[in-house]
Order: C-alpha cells, then structure tokens, then sequence
C-alpha cells in the first residue's frame, strides 16, 4: 500500500518541519522548488501504481470490491453494515463536478437541483475497454430489493448522460411503465419529470441509480453521490433531503466525504455540520475542497485560513483523515470536451504556481491523489469488516430461517383441506379450555374473572342492613357495622361506604319498631310478625340481582373477547374461514349466554322465597352475638348505663368471673345479652336475626353465582365448542366443496412467507459469496 495512505490515517497533518512551518510568504518559492522536486518523483510512482491493472495489489483491489458490489446487488446493505464512502454537500459545492472528474462520465446538470436521488457508482479496472452499465435498486418498506438492470452496456461515456437521466426518470416516476421511459428523449424527460405538471412525480426519491463502469484506465472505487442540501424548497422537501444525509452518514463503517468550496466559510457549512453529528471525532470523515481557482489574490485571509485547516491547524475543523482540495474543470472547459489527461496537467499546473497550495503537501492536491487514497482505504474497510459481515450474515440467515419456520405450512393443490380445517378446529377448542380451566401460559383471562368475582363479593357485602340501635346517631362516627368475614369479627365502617344501586342507609331502633308496627295484625302480646324480618330481609336482597347481572355481564364480555381473539390466532392464516368461524362462535355463546342467565335468574330467586338456612347452630350462635352487640351499643345510649370508667370495667370484670364459677362463660359483651331492655327488646331481637340471616345467606349467594358462572357458562361452552364446530363445518352437505372455498391462505401470510424466502435466498448467496472470497 503507497505511502499516501499511511499518511492519510496520521491525523491529515503535513510532515514538515517546525523551521518551514514558521517560514512566510516570502519563502514559498525556495519551498515550491524543493517540493516539486519530490512531487515529480511521487507522481511518476503515483501512475505507475495506479495503472499496473496486473500486479497483485491491484488485482485483490478489484476483487474485494466486486464481492462490495456483487453484495450490494443482492441487496445485502438492509441487513448488514457495508462499508462504503459517501459523498455530501450543499448545492452549487462542485459535487457533480468532482463526481465527472472522478468517473469520467457526464452527469445531468439542470437549473436548479441537479441531483434528486442516491447515485451509486462503482469504476473496475478489470475490463480491456471502456464500458458502462446503469441498474435501479429500489426499497419497499425499508428493505433493499437488490439491483435490477435499465440501460443496456453503453460503450461510449457520451452516451451515459441521457441514460442517467432516463433512470432518474424511472425511480421519480413509479406511476409511470419503465419501459415507456428508455426510449424518451432529453426534452422529454425534463417535461416528464416537472413537478409542477404531474404532482405524481416525486421531487425526491432514497431509490438509487447505480452506476458501473469499465474503465481500465481508472482506478479501483465505489462511491455514493447524494442529493445536494437544499434551501429554496419546501420545508418537507428539505427535511427529506437532510434525513436522508443523515441516514447515510450514521453507519460507523462509512466514509464521508464532504464537498467544501473554497470561497465559503466552513464554518457555515451544513454538511459538514451532519457529518460531525455522525462522526463526532472526525475519524471518519474526509474535507475536499473545491473551487480552490475561484478565490483572487487579494483573499490572502480565507488562503491562510484554508492553509491552516488543511495543515491541521484548526482544532475545531480537526479530521483525522484530512482534507484535499482538487480544481474542477470549469464550464468552458468541459464544453470544449477537454480530456481527462489535459485536465490533469492544468490542476497540476495551478497547484504548483498558486498559493498556499504550492507550498502544501502535493500528495493531497488533485484529483487522482484523491481518487487513489480513497480507493485504498476503502479498500482497506472492506478487508477488515469481512470477518463481521460473514457473522452478520450468518446471524440475519439463521435468524430468517427460524421466522420463516414459525409460519404455517404452505397450503398447496393436494393439500388436505378438511383436515387443515380440523386442525385448527382441535388447536382452538384445545387453546379455549386451557384458557378457561387456567393451564395455558397466558393466564390473564382466569384472573379477569377472578377480579370480577372478588368484585361481586364485596357488592354483595357493602348490601348488609346497617343496623344502628340507638334512636338517632349523633354524627357519622357513631354508627357501627360488623365484617361480613366468616370470623365476624367487629369493626367500625364507614357508613358512606358505596351499596350496589342505592346511598347506604342506617337503619336505627325507631325504623325497625316502624316495620314491626306496620306489618302486625291479630298476633298475641310479644309476638313479632315474620313479615317484619322477612321486608327486612328482602331489603337487602334487592341489589343482589343487579349484582349477579353485572358480574355475568363482565365475565361474558372476556370470554367473547378471548373467543375472538382465539379464533383469528387459529383461523386467521384462512381469512374466509375465520369470518365464517366467528358468527357459529358467537351464536354458540349465545345459546350458552341464555341458559346461563336462566340459571343465575334462579339462583337469585331462589335466595328470594322461601327464607331459610340449614346452618342452624351457626345462625343461633351469631343471632346471640349480634343480640349481645346491638344490645350492648343500646344501653351506651340510654341513661341507664355508665360512662366506661375503670370502676365500672372493674365491676364487669366481677360478673364475669361469677358467671364463669357458675360455668357460664362469656365475653364482655355477652354478658350484655342479659339485660332486660324491655322498651326495644324486640327491636333488638329483629336486628339481630335479620343481621345473622344475612351474613349466612351472602356468603352463600357471593359464593354460589360465580360457581353458576363458571359451569354453566365458562366450562359447558368450551366442553361442546368443539362438537359444535365439527358438525356447522364438517357434518353439511357439500362440506369439501365448501370448505375448499374457505380454506384461502392469508395474502399477507403468503407476502410475508415470499418475502423471508427472497430474503433467505439472498442471504444464502451472500453468506455463500462471502465464505467463498479469499484474498
């Protein structure tokens, strides 16, 4: 590898000595001599290394880069980083100029925008005569599809122009037949491609023209022209082409190569601005300055400040790999057809006479300095990222294969459409039980219900008489209430607490004594009607109805949704035979849902009539406590008791200990049960039992509609879905025929199954080119 391109990687700084640095313009003659001294003898070895197509340097140049290109065709840069250099910059910056110094080759040159879209090209050396080929590669949906061929071999660089814009075309106009573009003229493609006449017509495309040229008298080299920055356009236009830029550039494997005219200032420069956003440290970016003849003499500032910078000098402007400044032909000269070796004699001939170019490091002024440098170290990426390209490659193959694997199989003409059709039948019902009994890996469903369930519960406990006995609370804080927990325990709470369908309301000893008074009729003295408890009773149990409703109605709700979903994972791959599925589905739940509403409408009335319970020792043990309770709080009330003092405590304490030598043992608050009060004592009674039914009967109801839930509705459907599927799907008449129809495979499944096979193919082909290359 030439000594160049050791430099290029030594931080872009000329090796000259402190003394010379510091020497003026004064001395740049005696420098210019010694330096063209060298300078001949650099540039006599520079195009005998670049025109030696046989030696061996050369020869593995061009195959590292056919195995770039061949790669690139196939579509390879959408799953794995290839290494390539990028050119960018603003409009006007001599970019197209370079890109034609470069190729030799004529590209479109409009007012206005020049470049609207990627242009790839790729210069072999391999070919004994001149040759060039253009090729489109488009992208859907971000994926690469590989390059496809447009223009036939073209033998003469006049005629490359045209194609080029012919191609430019044909990605700008996707509306529009390829074939009804090759043969258009200049004229017509201008017309063809305005804007302002076919709002269809793209202003900017990210689908490339690809370029490739024969040219044994080149040099070795792929590159990327892009779009130039725009200004004077649409602010989406704009944002386009910036996005674009900066989506080349990102790679960390990318060379950038940024278009910087001399008559600017850098600092000003928005390409060079994204390319310091991707490459930070300036590792990877290269400045090329251009138009370096248009500055006068008397710009001797912006000359210094340009020297300096290309020197290294400028920290903020630092790149490792530096900067080379070529001179373009200009617009008379390339009129005149000037060729490619008389060009090259006038850059030479203006960097060795015009300062501060002459007293720079020659190596880096000119186009062929560049081309060659850049060649060599593209060269050089390429060699050292093919370990992790064949890695790459290998993961994204293994990685495709396993997707693809995890389609179902493709259904062809001697597929068995019944039994696909039984299959997803079996895997569904399969599926749905595992959901409903909770074995399956998901089990969000079961706990859904359980939620709904818990939920009824607590309804149906806030719906507990909230019985007060005393004649009127002071305030909130007096009320009590007893935990509808099998331990009963007592607690205060809060009496604002929400009841299923109505405020929640205390019901004192004046409330109950209205209720006995209004349902008494001939009974004897003493004798509280049942009707009393019975009103009660059904007091509480109004909500409990709406209750159980709304708990049906939401565990439904979650299984129809669960069903839906279940049917369009098993028999979505078949579009006509899921939406043929779906309706039997719900019209199965529907014949459940009714028989299931049945039961529970049962299950509520049979709470309703007759009252009863056969938890006979339960209730009468509870029936004293609440009566020993309620009594209790009744007598805090009245005038008859005491202010809680330690000598009253003292006192219950007492009776309780000779009640216990009696053998009668009892709790503070039993003994309470004892004490006639005889104004409310039936009061009390009522409270009591009604208060002891109804923690008895809620635990029941609370338990038995979600048990009616769950077998007459969750368990009975998933136990007959699947004969019922079998006989609407398979037991009719002309059922093959039928199911011939809907047994269509998913388009979409279809697309992606195409898709990951076209991309296993290319990646396939990849992995095998790059196994295959050795250096």
């Amino acid at each position: 590898m030439s000594g160049r391109f050791g430099w290029l990687g030594r931080n872009g700084s000329t090796r000259r000595s402190k003394k010379s640095n510091q020497d003026n313009e004064g001395h740049d003659d005696v420098d210019s001599d010694r330096s063209n001294s060298r300078s001949a003898s650099r540039d006599r070895d520079e195009r005998r290394d670049t025109t030696i197509g046989g030696s061996d340097y050369a020869r593995k140049r061009r195959e590292l880069l056919k195995l770039a290109r061949s790669l690139e065709d196939l579509g390879a840069r959408s799953v794995i980083d290839m290494p390539r250099i990028v050119v960018i910059g603003a409009q006007s910056t001599g970019k197209s100029s370079l890109v034609e110094a470069v190729t030799g080759i004529n590209v479109p040159r409009d007012s206005g925008t020049c470049t609207r879209c990627p242009m790839e090209c790729t210069i072999l050396t391999s070919g004994s005569t001149w040759s060039c080929k253009v090729s489109l590669r488009r992208f859907i949906g971000g994926e690469d599809q590989g390059t496809a061929g447009f223009s036939p071999q073209l033998l003469h660089s006049d005629d490359v122009e045209l194609w080029i814009r012919r191609a430019q075309a044909a990605i700008l106009c996707p509306h529009i037949s390829v074939e009804t573009i090759r043969n258009r003229t200049r004229s017509e493609l201008k017309e063809l491609t305005d804007t302002s006449k076919d709002p269809a017509v793209l202003k900017f495309t990210r689908d490339v023209v690809v370029i490739d040229i024969e040219d044994p008298n080149g040099a070795d080299l792929s590159f990327v022209d892009l779009p130039g920055l725009v200004q004077n356009e649409e602010e989406s236009i704009v944002t386009l082409v910036e996005d674009l830029v900066k989506d080349y550039v990102r790679p960390e494997s990318t060379i950038i190569l940024v278009t910087l005219p001399a008559t600017d200032d850098l600092e000003n420069h928005k390409a060079m601005r994204f390319a310091k956003e991707a490459d930070p440290a300036g590792l990877r970016t290269i400045g090329v300055i251009t138009k370096p003849d248009a500055l006068n003499e008397g710009d001797t500032g912006k000359r210094e400040h340009w020297r300096k910078i290309f020197e290294g000098k400028v920290s903020q402007h630092y790149l490792q790999k530096g900067y080379y400044c070529v001179r373009l032909p200009s617009d008379k000269e390339r009129l005149d057809n000037m060729s490619r070796r008389r060009m090259q004699e006038k850059e030479r001939l203006f960097f060795s006479e015009t300062a501060p170019w002459k007293s720079l490091d020659r190596s880096r002024l000119g186009v062929a300095n560049l081309v060659h440098d850049i060649s060599a170290l593209l060269m050089t990426i390429i060699q050292t990222a093919l370990p992790r390209m064949r890695e790459a490659v290998a993961e994204h193959l293994a990685n495709c294969i396993a997707e693809l694997d995890r389609l179902p199989p493709m259904m062809t003409e001697d597929s068995d459409v019944t039994a696909e059709v039984v299959r997803c039948i079996f895997q569904f019902c399969g599926a749905m039980s595992k959901v409903v009994l909770g074995s399956s890996e998901d089990r969000s469903f079961v706990r859904a219900c359980r939620r709904e369930f818990l939920a009824f519960e607590a309804a149906i406990r806030r719906t507990a008489p909230d019985f007060q006995p005393f004649l009127q609370p002071d305030n909130s804080m007096d009320a009590i209430a007893l935990s509808t927990s099998p331990s009963e325990s007592l607690e205060v709470s809060n009496p604002n607490d929400e009841v299923v369908g109505q405020d929640r309301k205390l019901i004192t000893l004046p409330d109950v004594q209205r209720v006995i008074e209004e349902t008494t009729g001939w009974e004897l003295p003493g004798n509280v009607p049942y009707e009393a408890k019975e009103r009660l009773i059904k007091g509480f149990m109004t909500h409990w109805s709406e209750a159980a409703t709304r708990c049906f109605d939401d565990v439904l709700a979650d299984l129809r949704e669960r069903i839906l979903n279940e049917a369009e994972g098993h028999f979505g791959r078949f579009p006509p035979l899921e939406r043929h599925v779906k309706p039997i589905l719900l019209q199965h739940l529907a014949h459940h849902e009714a028989r299931s509403r049945d039961v529970l409408k049962k299950a509520v009335q049979r709470e309703e009539a007759p009252l009863g319970t056969q938890a006979v020792a339960r209730f009468r043990q509870l029936r004293f406590r609440w009566h020993a309770r309620y009594k209790e709080v009744a007598l805090q009330k009245t005038q008859a008791h005491r202010v809680y003092t330690s000598d009253w405590i003292a006192r219950e304490n007492r009776a309780i200990s000779a009640l216990r030598e009696l053998g009668i043992h009892m709790t503070n608050t039993d003994i309470y049960g004892l004490v006639p009060l005889a104004k409310y004592e039936d009061e009390l009674i009522v409270m009591a039992d009604v208060r002891s039914y109804f923690s008895i009967t809620s635990e029941r109801f609370s338990d038995d509609v979600p048990e009616e839930i769950k077998a007459n509705l969750l368990l009975r459907f998933v136990e007959s879905v699947q004969d019922h599927l079998v006989n609407q799907l398979l037991r009719t008449s002309n059922a093959t025929e039928r199911l011939q129809k809907l047994v269509e495979e998913d388009p979409l499944i279809k697309r992606r199954r195409a898709g990951l096979r076209d991309k296993c193919k290319k990646l396939t082909d990849c992995k095998a080119k790059l196994d295959r290359f050795v250096l």
